[in-house]
């Protein structure tokens, strides 16, 4: 029986899952990946801690190298390779060689799509100096390091409050880099948390030197030699610097995908069923170039997570496999939650706040409160807690929690009860561990969840 051919278009983090998942599969098919970098399967989510130095090497961020990737999982490897286009009549793919310019025809039986994300940079502030960067790809911090290590640089600046910005601040100030974020309305991590919550990371960031502006930089001032100068804001000002990273935001790559005529949503990427089946048949996708249902509304988002992205990648990769043999793979409904340490402060969320969840059209109220990470007597620290519920029945819809510590742990309590459609009630009964030294006997969690139910009382 002739080998099924199978094609994974992307090589970080989905595409590797789904082709480690369809060779355990069907140990016969004949499975390519292409890849446009020189990098297969590596750790994007570590990519600061190469930036700020902590990671020495970046073959360290490496799961698989390429030789070791062919072995393991018997199959072809296309690196410095781009797809530029997909016949789904003849199952086609036209793959460039990007070092030859060479271009060749492979055919497929079956196709998966798992080309990611990419930065956004507006046209305004597109350069070519080598102090400008973005960071989306092992070889973009490659050459971020590359501009940092021989040089003594005084003072970056960060386009952009989100959580690539946030985390490149944070690897900036560990080598002794002054920073200024330039951050719309002077919010950080807006659409994951609500105004006054972002206040607090903001209040935090300035304490420990990060200048957090509410202004947007509308172009760059390069010298000749190609360095960088100084970047202008609307307002007028000039901040002079020695590094740009330009972080804001990111979109689905999905181009190759809408020319074939695969479907998109809302998000501009493709639309999937549970099985991750495209608008095209025998085209699969995953990762962050997909849309996914969510587990609180039901409404389709793209959440571009580590988590999900191998997780998409596995359910593409055995049902692009399978040939109708045993049952299909499924992705169910996802949360999106998050976390990051911003400069020393873990701040996360899951869920929707009450302003995107307003903004959505829900019914949506928000209940802050500030307890201990642990008993009074032992050493702790603050915590502050926003949880997110529809007033009407006290569904919980989300949270943010802030402190030095414990924020990112439990947040993990609310992600799993988003999942089950669970209720402030349910919060409040959860049995919380009591230990002195890891957590005080009342939880923040559960202080929280009492403090919502007051609050609606007489509401349901």
């Amino acid at each position: 029986m002739k080998a099924k051919k199978i094609i994974v278009i992307g090589g970080v983090a989905s595409g590797p899952a789904a082709v480690a998942e369809a060779r355990r599969t069907d140990s016969e098919a004949d499975i390519t990946i292409v890849e446009m970098g020189p990098d297969i399967s590596y750790s994007a989510c570590e990519m600061p801690l190469y930036v700020s130095g902590e990671i020495a090497n970046s073959e360290r961020l490496v799961r698989y190298a390429v030789a070791k990737f062919k072995e393991q999982f018997s199959s072809t490897v296309f690196t410095h390779h781009e797809v530029e286009r997909i016949d789904v009549q003849k199952r086609v793919v036209m793959v460039r060689d990007l070092t030859t310019q060479h271009e060749r025809a492979l055919s497929y039986d079956k196709l998966i799509l798992a080309t990611g994300s990419g930065a956004v940079v507006p046209e305004a502030l597109q350069s070519s100096s080598r102090d400008v960067h973005i960071l989306r790809s092992l070889q973009d911090a490659r050459s971020i390091v590359d501009t940092l290590d021989p040089r003594t640089i005084h003072h970056a600046v960060i386009v952009g409050s989100g959580f690539v910005g946030l985390d490149v601040v944070e690897s900036l100030l560990h080598r002794g880099i002054r920073v200024t974020m330039l951050a719309s309305e002077g919010r950080v991590l807006k659409g994951s948390l609500d105004a006054d919550m972002s206040a607090l990371v903001v209040d935090h960031l300035e304490q420990k030197g990060v200048s957090v502006r509410n202004e947007r930089a509308t172009s760059l001032d390069v010298a000749p030699d190609g360095s960088i100068r100084a970047v202008l804001t609307d307002i007028g000002e000039k901040i002079g610097c020695g590094f740009v990273l330009i972080a804001a935001g990111t979109r689905p790559l999905t181009e190759l995908g809408i020319q074939a005529g695969l479907k998109t949503g809302e998000s501009g990427a493709y639309e999937v069923d549970s099985q991750l089946r495209t608008s095209v048949p025998g085209i699969w996708a995953c990762g962050d170039c997909i849309e996914k249902k969510d587990a609180v509304t039901g409404k389709s988002i793209r959440a571009p997570l580590a988590l999900n992205a191998f997780r998409s990648g596995r359910v593409a990769g055995r049902n692009a496999a399978r040939s109708g043999k045993g049952r299909p793979a499924q992705l169910g409904p996802i949360v999106m939650a998050t976390a990051i340490s911003a400069s020393g402060l873990e701040v996360a969320h899951t869920g929707w706040s009450v302003e995107e969840a307003q903004s959505a059209g829900l019914a949506a109220v928000g209940e802050t409160i500030t307890h201990r990470s642990a008993s009074s007597l032992a050493n702790h620290h603050p915590l502050c807690v926003r949880l997110v519920a529809d007033p009407s029945w006290g569904k919980l819809l989300g949270a943010q929690i802030i402190g030095l510590q414990g924020a990112a742990q439990r947040i993990n309590i609310i992600t799993a009860l988003l999942r089950t459609g669970a209720t402030v009630d349910d919060l409040y009964n959860v049995d919380f561990v009591y230990s002195p030294r890891l957590a005080p006997a009342h939880d923040a969690m559960m202080i929280a969840a009492r403090m919502m139910q007051k609050r609606l009382i007489g509401k349901r």
